[in-house]
């Protein structure tokens, strides 16, 4: 299958263990849609010019928080609706979809519920199981494994923005904010090994938060949440 021409918008880097062991956050894209993507380091200031035949555009998590906004990411934000609007495809994991939410009229806040991390289970809503982006690969009943690390979330749902996935811990996990863009509060890209770093890189922090990295380390499996991101590539194609 040849892979459509996508490129990564990179809003952070991950901490120096992670990226000596598993790469940095690019990396984890390219492993998962099996191409080397280009990249456009926004979070070091590289303007959003996309190259030329660009079909679709993935937006990187990070370990900063938009809870202490800087004036980049709202510029990066907006100009990527703006993409959306000319119809290019535009999908934000974690931070990107935290950027796309708050972009769209929504805030970002710290997730009254607590941290979430690990491998999770999120519920499609009636419109998320009819999303191209969840079609082939979640069972059923709707309930669709994913890996996640996240202390910040959407609240609420943008207006005119339409719900696709929540869990008891964080309502919004996927949004459709127009027919081009959609974001995701999980991490399609995340294998189960670089999951596994990433808790015991952060166990102190999860200790001091009250929870015990020993039993959400080997929670972690691999799921096949990798597929929205191969329904992602095509959708680009077609777009």
């Amino acid at each position: 299958m040849s892979i459509p021409r996508l490129v990564v918008v990179q809003t952070g880097t991950a901490a120096p263990e992670i990226v000596r062991r598993h790469g940095d956050y690019p990396d984890w894209f390219n492993q998962a849609i099996g191409a080397e993507l280009p990249v456009l380091r926004a979070y070091l200031g590289e303007p959003l010019e996309l190259p030329v035949g660009t079909q679709g555009v993935l937006v990187t998590g990070s370990p900063l928080s938009l809870t202490l906004p800087e004036p980049w990411m709202d510029e990066v934000a907006e100009e990527l609706l703006r993409i959306g609007e000319r119809g290019t495809p535009v999908l934000g994991v974690c931070f990107g979809h935290q950027m796309l939410g708050r972009a769209a009229g929504s805030s970002v806040v710290r997730n009254p519920k607590g941290r979430e991390i690990g491998t999770v289970r999120v519920q499609l809503t009636a419109a998320g199981r009819k999303d191209p982006l969840f079609r082939g690969w979640v069972p059923e009943d709707g309930l669709a494994e994913v890996q996640a690390t996240h202390g910040d979330s959407v609240d609420p749902v943008p207006s005119g923005a339409t719900l696709l996935a929540s869990n008891e811990k964080c309502a919004t996990q996927a949004l459709r904010l127009s027919d081009a863009v959609a974001s995701v509060q999980f991490h399609p890209e995340l294998r189960a090994d670089t999951l596994r770093d990433l808790i015991d890189s952060r166990a102190g922090d999860l200790r001091s938060e009250g929870l015990d990295p020993a039993p959400l380390r080997a929670g972690v499996r691999e799921t096949e949440s990798a597929r929205l991101l191969r329904a992602f590539a095509d959708e680009a194609r077609r777009s």
